[in-house]
């Protein structure tokens, strides 16, 4: 069964209703069934055994309709029985619900009596905590750690109650932050790609040479003139091709959030609602202009091809072998078939990742594409926190529109200084003789676990093999 990130656990706890927080910080040294240690225990906890791994929006729809509908019977059961009980059972018995609160009041000083029940008496007490559990009943949101009558049940049930309510409160998360799909809790991009100049902050026509046919051509050179990429596109009868933007590459990370990875392995496709691609690529649903947008980046994924060498190896690649729009179905969806390159990635574990909470914060667009890089350095040089970039590191990353260095130079960092701004990967940077100097940021308790995580998979991959 597969664990949850670390990041993502740590994230839920910034998001979760924070009186349950309180709750359990206050009782889990009072009840001895409280097998959690922390915030982040409890949360990992309640996510394994109710969701038992699970991260996609369909597997995860059906198991919280299921613990919805079993927690609006207990709600009925618990105040049918509580209101039942205050009712039929003598005020001296024990076991009656108000034992407690009745005790108190008949055994308090004067003094203290009043600070908790003001000049009420016993009978308007006991209508007090009535009215509180009815109102708790008809209040849907209302916690089970707030049922008036809690205090009577077990530990073990108290426990459970509260690891219920962790699981209603993280899916509010979940489905408005996340589209109900944990998996895009990250925003991932294979390794193998990072370095490569794929992408361009903002769309522009592409100069291309006719290579033959329909086939467009253009090989991508850094300052020096060495080649970076080679790019050859489909054209047919089509508008001159443009360079792919943030908003490809954000479909790419989409595709990639949204794979169930059991069917992947074997089909190497996914399946995806418009909906969500539409709010994941443009934050809204979609209408007329976002699924033009959404057609034309999937023209583009697929109809552009790619090559390079490495290590004397020629490599050709392309993102998508094909993408699928099904406009007229009941819920219009897409079904994206992977390249080689990225599907391998995908399996292989063989991705960087960054929350998506820190790259919807990146505004600039250069940010959004060298993240990725940035990143990979920061894992890169955790033992002395620096390292040197020059500018023909970055025109390996991403497609700059302009030739003019200069003017490049000052794009890279404004976008460096967004990430200091936001303390996303990086502490701080210099150029020094057209050379970046960058400081990286200490990797997170959370960040360091999950890469951990990242290293027993890798290492139980190879003793498979």
């Amino acid at each position: 069964m597969e664990q949850y990130s670390r990041r993502f656990i740590e994230e839920l706890a910034n998001h979760i209703d924070p009186l349950i927080i309180d709750y359990f910080n206050k009782k889990k040294s009072v009840y001895k069934g409280f097998k959690a240690d922390n915030v982040a225990e409890l949360i990992d906890e309640a996510l394994m055994e109710h969701l038992e791994g699970k991260t996609s929006r369909d597997d995860l729809i059906p198991i919280i309709n299921k613990i919805k509908k079993s927690r609006l019977q207990k709600r009925a059961r618990w105040y049918k029985n509580y209101i039942n009980d205050i009712n039929t059972m003598s005020i001296d018995d024990p076991k009656h619900p108000l034992a407690n609160d009745i005790q108190m009041a008949k055994t308090i000083a004067i003094d203290k009596y009043a600070d908790i029940f003001g000049d009420k008496d016993i009978p308007e007490i006991i209508e007090d905590r009535k009215n509180a559990a009815t109102e708790w009943k008809n209040d849907s949101n209302s916690l089970l750690i707030n049922f008036p009558g809690i205090s009577s049940f077990t530990d073990k049930s108290i426990y459970n109650s509260l690891k219920n309510d962790v699981i209603i409160s993280s899916w509010k998360y979940i489905e408005s932050e996340l589209a109900g799909n944990i998996d895009s809790y990250l925003r991932q991009f294979p390794a193998e790609l990072v370095d490569k100049p794929l992408f361009s902050p903002s769309s522009f026509t592409l100069m291309m040479n006719e290579a033959s046919e329909n086939i467009l051509q253009e090989i991508i050179t850094d300052e020096n003139g060495t080649e970076l990429l080679e790019v050859h596109v489909n054209s047919g009868k089509l508008n001159p091709p443009k360079a792919m933007d943030t908003n490809d590459l954000k479909l790419v990370n989409a595709f990639i959030s949204n794979i169930n990875m059991q069917e992947f392995s074997r089909e190497k496709s996914v399946i995806v609602d418009l909906n969500t691609l539409g709010k994941e690529v443009v934050n809204y649903h979609v209408g007329k202009n976002v699924l033009n947008k959404i057609s034309n980046s999937c023209r583009k994924l697929v109809e552009y091809n790619f090559f390079y060498e490495s290590d004397g190896s020629k490599i050709f690649f392309n993102l998508f072998d094909n993408i699928v729009i099904k406009e007229d179905a009941e819920r219009p969806y897409a079904i994206a078939q992977f390249g080689e390159v990225l599907s391998n990635a995908i399996i292989k574990k063989k991705l960087i990742s960054i929350t998506s909470a820190s790259y919807d914060v990146l505004q600039n667009n250069l940010s959004k594409i060298i993240c990725y890089a940035m990143k990979q350095e920061q894992i890169a040089n955790q033992e002395n926190k620096l390292g040197e970039y020059s500018y023909t590191y970055f025109q390996k990353i991403v497609r700059f529109k302009l030739k003019n260095k200069k003017k490049n130079l000052q794009l890279i960092q404004d976008s460096l200084q967004e990430f200091v701004d936001n303390k996303i990967a990086i502490e701080s940077f210099e150029l020094k003789n057209g050379v970046f100097i960058i400081k990286f940021l200490p990797l997170s308790d959370a960040e360091l676990e999950d890469l951990q995580f990242d290293k027993k998979d890798k290492l139980i991959e190879s003793v498979a093999k």
